[in-house]
């Protein structure tokens, strides 16, 4: 009976098969680079300010090129460690990658792949190329010129001999070549767009006020966020992430609006053994919709701070309507339990005991700020605003009695009704307003706003009394429309007429006057 053996097909699991989205390559790849730039500013090698990594995508001819100034790897153990699969020295608690498999990630997406690294105080740099067309080749099921996994690595993997590099070079670079244009790889907008989500970069402090405030926040629990600096393109252009101090909402062009972040709110929480479990913060805006752009819109999220999972994994810790919930929220939460692992896919972290505190833990607080901002702060900022609306629609009213709205029995009768309807629904949305004044849920740079709609709503409602008496006495503006040579049943035909315009074109008035100043003047002389 023959040894057990690791199929060649294993090769095609671990690099389309683990890496189904190509984004995910960039991801994998700057993993591995954070690892070695930590590594180097641990050696004294550079200093935390002069760590960079460097990606340079060239669509005309079809390459991505990924450098760090990490510590590299030595020429005695780039072979070794280049043509390892699986086999990964990186203990996955300090260091982000740790399966040893992440290198593989761009075979799939490439003709070729090159390796270039040297490590501080070597002459000699270490090239090694994977040919990924070859790698095809081999795969197909009809093809018998290798059998396992490790066969067919090492078939498509060729060193070129040592080649001169400066003494004080120290760097591991990724060249990707014949990357396929329809792979998205190349399309450099949404790869920066992809990156400033998902990557390891810091805010923007020019952009998000609150930047500060969250990083002196982690600090002071111990916890800072690890930043990294990482340039696009030939100008070398930092990447951040896309939080600001404002957040679009509503689903619609007519309906988009802005919410500003006005502050943040912190969580955290220790596990049972009395490790930290995760910290976190929340974007506090008006909540009055949910946020349309998808780059910051839910919690998300991150472990060492890179991403995990996307914009709808936190969806299941809210206790109902999560899609919508966490559509209306932007934050994230950092994972800081060293059994808080993301699965190989990096969508999830790995089902554990730990894993189960932090959801019930989580679960809880999204439950609370559910409650308190999205069903709370939204209900009353939505009240506020249809406040206001029917504020301005009961003055829109007045104008239009007092320039001759009232031109039949039916109108006025409309208008009276619709008077009533707004008084009515007023003091539902003022004791929804003031309820939320009283627990304060209104920050201090809307007070002055809310004082001021409330004031307006206390004149409108004292006006309803006079507006009745008002809408009751007026005249019909067709009272006056005919010469007197016309008589009474014919004066009363044309109001029906003008009535039934009105009626008809409720949504379009200005049409409605049009129509009647046209039959107004042709009935201006009678006809005998």
């Amino acid at each position: 009976m023959g040894e057990p053996v690791a199929g060649k097909f294993l090769l095609e699991i671990l690099t389309k098969g683990m890496y189904s989205n190509p984004m995910h390559v960039y991801r994998e790849y700057i993993q591995n680079s954070t690892d070695s730039i930590d590594k180097a500013v641990a050696a004294g090698l550079i200093s935390a300010s002069e760590a960079a990594i460097h990606i340079q995508i060239d669509s005309s001819a079809q390459t991505i090129i990924i450098h760090d100034n990490g510590c590299g790897i030595t020429a005695e153990k780039a072979r070794e460690i280049l043509l390892s699969i699986g086999d990964s020295e990186k203990n996955g608690v300090d260091e982000r990658g740790f399966r040893g498999i992440g290198r593989l990630a761009g075979l799939a997406y490439a003709d070729k792949v090159q390796f270039v690294t040297s490590a501080y105080g070597e002459t000699v740099k270490t090239v090694m190329t994977c040919d990924c067309v070859k790698m095809q080749r081999l795969l197909q099921k009809s093809n018998t010129e290798t059998s396992d996994v490790m066969e067919t690595f090492k078939a498509i993997s060729t060193f070129a001999d040592p080649q001169p590099e400066e003494k004080d070079a120290h760097y591991f670079e990724v060249r990707m070549l014949g990357v396929p244009t329809d792979s998205g790889l190349l399309e450099e907008n949404d790869v920066w767009s992809y990156l400033s989500e998902t990557a390891p970069v810091d805010f923007n402090s020019q952009q998000f006020s609150q930047a500060q405030k969250i990083r002196d926040h982690f600090s002071g629990y111990g916890c800072p966020i690890t930043c990294y600096k990482i340039l696009r393109g030939a100008r070398k252009l930092p990447i951040y992430k896309p939080y600001s101090r404002s957040l679009s909402t509503g689903k619609q062009a007519k309906t988009k609006s802005k919410d500003y972040v006005r502050d943040v709110e912190f969580v955290y929480a220790e596990a049972s053994d009395g490790q930290p479990l995760y910290i976190g913060w929340l974007a506090l805006t008006d909540f009055s919709g949910i946020i349309s752009d998808e780059a910051v819109q839910g919690i998300r999220f991150r472990k060492g701070n890179i991403l995990v999972g996307n914009n709808t994994t936190f969806v299941k810790y809210f206790p109902s309507e999560g899609h919508n919930a966490n559509r209306m929220f932007a934050g994230e939460i950092h994972a800081l339990h060293n059994d808080l692992v993301p699965n190989s896919q990096r969508d999830d972290f790995e089902p554990n005991a730990i894993y189960s505190e932090m959801r019930e833990k989580l679960s809880k607080w999204a439950g609370e700020i559910n409650k308190q901002y999205r069903r709370g702060m939204s209900e009353a900022t939505s009240a506020l605003r249809r406040l206001n609306q029917l504020n301005a629609e009961q003055q829109e009213l007045e104008e239009k009695i007092d320039t001759g709205a009232i031109t039949s029995d039916e109108k006025r009768e409309q208008i009276a009704d619709r008077l009533k309807q707004i008084a009515k629904k007023r003091e539902t949305e003022e004791r929804t307003v003031r309820k939320a004044q009283e627990r304060g849920t209104f920050d201090a740079d809307r007070v002055e706003t809310v004082e001021r709609v409330l004031s307006q709503t206390e004149t409108a409602a004292k006006r309803i009394t006079s507006l009745n008496k008002k809408i009751v006495n007026a005249d019909y503006s067709t009272k006056h429309d005919l010469p007197s040579s016309y008589s009474r049943d014919e004066r009363k035909l044309y109001q029906r007429i003008i009535s039934v315009i009105d009626t008809f074109f409720t949504d379009d008035p200005q049409t409605a006057e049009k129509l009647r100043e046209a039959i107004k003047s042709e009935l201006s002389v009678k006809k005998k």
